[in-house]
């Protein structure tokens, strides 16, 4: 039982940290679905506690944790493949904007003021 309580109060706080993150605008929609849904699962967990562990039982595991545990294990990893995915388009779109700001500095003629400091000098 204690589990079960446990389990509920880590996905009640994860939803509550999600939407405020979400108010504040610190996290895009998009993940705050994806950690809406994981806190979701969880509350659904504790009220499929019995049927997980018939399900680790027929699967051949000691408890319905570790058929938790493992899920959770899967996620995390497909998480991370998804944000490594995600940085690297990120780097590529700032690679280009580099570019083009660079660009565009060296077509822009000189101000006023930077001839008159390269004058100075």
């Amino acid at each position: 039982m204690r589990l079960e309580v446990f389990v509920f109060a880590v996905a009640a706080v994860n939803l509550l940290v999600v939407l405020e993150f979400v108010r504040r605008r610190k996290l895009a929609e998009s993940f705050a679905l994806l950690w809406s849904a994981v806190a979701v699962a969880g509350l659904l967990l504790v009220l499929a506690r019995p049927r997980i562990d018939q399900f680790a039982e027929w699967a051949g595991f000691e408890a319905g944790t570790s058929v938790v545990f493992s899920l959770a294990i899967l996620f995390l990893v497909v998480v991370s493949i998804y944000l490594s995915m995600h940085i690297t388009t990120l780097e590529e779109k700032v690679e280009l904007l580099a570019e083009e700001v660079a660009l565009l500095r060296g077509v822009q003629p000189p101000e006023v003021g930077d001839a008159e400091a390269e004058l100075a000098e």
